[in-house]
């Protein structure tokens, strides 16, 4: 309904437009003509009046005194040369006239063959009762005047131009043209116009419909394969009455791998080759399409399992899809059923399942609202982490790393929280979110900033971390360059780079590793022992410490060749000159285990937790040593 009531309206809109348009130009049309024709026959008037002058003679006019200045045979000659004059211009009258006082008198005219058979002819000093206002001021004019009269004889446009006589009196010579005639000719302009307005209007309507078939037969259609495309199973799903519907999506696994060697041209064709042979596979009842480069669509009203499997199943045999070159595909498919409106979603929801359990077929059902409830909850994260950057709300909350005994504190670590309405959150709740958002470096700049404000007027030592992302980053390097010259003791600052990122990355890493080490900054490497944990690559990078991950050091009591490993990793790092830390400590069996192991330094919530007030963290291990 809301389709159909839209339609109307732009018909309606573009019915009204053509109406208004339509008005405009006939409207102009009409101006035009009727100026044109106006002109054009004030012109032929014009010239009418000035020849009456010589029809008649220059001495015509001489001496008139009345009734008897010229005999009846003579009068009738003349307006037989008028009537014959008009008749060839196509004017009603031609005439002349004189001014008696205040009466006024033809003393010629024309006359028609209706005057004859009514016997209405126009003689010598014949009075003129109707004339007009402007009929007399001609008679003092010194130029033509115009005008619309309406007299015995019609409705006329006329014109009087004044003349005078050898004896010093003044005529006036005219000519009249009916305004019937002037209306024919503007009716006929008009029609003329409305037909040529609804000729174009067709054509362009015409093309137009031709314009738009061909433009949604581009935009629903695959230009690759010439099949169906998601616009054309959107509007589908959209314009069918049924509200139970199935869908199968189907995903060719490795066609990215097939354009990445072959070339796109390749993967079209294969994709071609499948769409064709699911087309004849198919039942009457589905519909194909191609959903983006490496996913097909198949939809029905008919929901029938069986014959989904069986058509998706049949693709899938051992056989290639091109022999030249031999190209095999391996398919997975997610299946959905039920309410249209969520068809796309489920079904693509049932495929990436498929994908990632390395399964053929996985039907959407109940308990794969699981995964979609996490999507809605990955939405909601990150709807909360652009609020919290975009009000401020991400701060460093500390920790101290502490020496074996407890005594003393190496250094403070800044750990990011976002803290939105009294509740705090951790980096396992939104950092995934971060990195997906690419909001690394904004993350970095915060915590950074931050951890400056605290320590720069302290004599405390403090680190944060550091990504892959960060150190990649040329504007996010040039930033800690300029904010390391300025802050007043660098050497008290450490960062942290995670192992796996910082080996992975090596060239890039050492280059920012040597830019912040001439500042007289100092690198750890964090999370050692869950990546490569190759020390000889952690050399080459020229760091100054290695802190242990906390997945190693929670094993450290119950499974012995942790312990040793660790063990010696201490010997060798003491060796070396490297600083060695502990993370993760959580309990007193786990310090004593270290401390043989030969670990000087440990952090972990058995001595504090992370808090966001320096003067909260000494409370904290003022009450734990009391």
């Amino acid at each position: 309904m809301y389709y159909s009531n839209k339609g109307i309206r732009w018909i309606l809109l573009v019915s009204f437009l053509f109406v208004a348009s339509l008005c405009g130009y006939i409207y102009y049309i009409y101006s035009h003509t009727y100026n044109d024709i106006i002109n054009n026959v004030d012109a032929r008037l014009l010239n009418a009046a000035q020849s009456v002058k010589f029809i008649l003679g220059e001495d015509y006019h001489n001496n008139i005194t009345g009734p008897k200045h010229i005999d009846a045979k003579s009068y009738l000659k003349k307006s037989k040369q008028l009537s014959e004059f008009a008749m060839q211009l196509e004017l009603e009258y031609v005439y002349a006239m004189i001014l008696e006082g205040d009466q006024v008198y033809f003393s010629a005219s024309s006359y028609t063959n209706n005057d004859i058979k009514n016997d209405k002819l126009t003689y010598f000093y014949d009075l003129y009762p109707e004339a007009t206002e402007s009929n007399i001021k001609a008679f003092y004019s010194t130029g033509p005047v115009f005008e619309h009269s309406e007299d015995q004889w019609g409705h006329f446009r006329s014109i009087f131009l004044p003349f005078q006589s050898a004896d010093g009196r003044t005529y006036l010579t005219g000519a009249d043209i009916t305004v019937t005639d002037l209306n024919e000719q503007l009716t006929a302009s008009v029609t003329q116009a409305v037909i040529t307005a609804c000729f174009f209007f067709f054509i362009a309507i015409l093309v137009g419909a031709l314009y738009i078939y061909l433009l949604k037969q581009n935009l629903t259609r695959d230009p690759a394969t010439g099949f169906a495309n998601h616009i054309a199973l959107e509007r589908k799903l959209h314009q069918t009455p049924q509200l139970h519907m199935q869908l199968a999506i189907i995903l060719v696994s490795d066609l990215e791998e097939i354009i990445g060697f072959y070339g796109s041209h390749i993967g079209d064709t294969v994709m071609h080759k499948l769409l064709t042979r699911l087309d004849k596979l198919k039942s009457n009842e589905c519909s194909l399409y191609r959903l983006s480069s490496n996913k097909i669509a198949l939809l029905t009203t008919h929901i029938n399992n069986h014959e989904f499997v069986r058509q998706i199943e049949n693709l899938n045999k051992n056989t290639p899809i091109l022999c030249d070159p031999f190209i095999y595909v391996t398919l997975c498919a997610g299946i959905a059923s039920g309410n249209k409106t969520l068809l796309i979603e489920n079904a693509r929801i049932a495929v990436e399942q498929a994908k990632r359990s390395r399964e053929l077929i996985v039907f959407y059902s109940d308990a794969m609202n699981t995964i979609k409830h996490q999507y809605q909850h990955n939405i909601k994260i990150a709807k909360d982490v652009r609020e919290a950057f975009k009000t401020a709300q991400v701060h460093a909350y500390f920790q101290p790393i502490f020496s074996t005994d407890g005594n003393e504190i190496l250094m403070y670590e800044g750990l990011a929280r976002i803290k939105m309405k009294d509740t705090l959150y951790e980096p396992n709740y939104f950092l995934s979110v971060v990195n997906r958002s690419r909001m690394d470096g904004q993350l970095t700049r915060m915590i950074f900033l931050d951890c400056v404000m605290r320590f720069r007027k302290t004599d405390l030592c403090w680190s944060m971390n550091l990504t892959a992302q960060d150190m990649l980053d040329p504007s996010l390097a040039a930033f800690f360059d300029d904010e390391l010259k300025r802050y007043p003791t660098p050497q008290k600052i450490t960062f942290e780079l995670i192992e796996t990122e910082a080996v992975a990355n090596f060239n890039e890493v050492k280059s920012f590793i040597s830019m912040v080490k001439r500042h007289g900054a100092k690198v750890f490497i964090d999370d050692f022992g869950t990546g490569y944990s190759n020390i000889s690559n952690i050399l080459k990078l020229e760091v100054d410490g290695i802190k242990i991950d906390s997945s190693l050091v929670s094993q450290i009591v119950k499974d012995e060749e942790i312990f040793l490993f660790i063990q010696h990793i201490a010997s060798f790092a003491k060796k070396v000159g490297l600083t060695l830390i502990a993370e993760g400590v959580e309990n007193k069996l786990v310090v004593d285990k270290l401390a043989q192991a030969g670990i000087n330094y440990m952090q972990g919530y058995y001595f504090a937790e992370p808090a966001q007030a320096l003067a909260q963290v000494e409370q904290e291990l003022s009450a734990k040593a009391s």
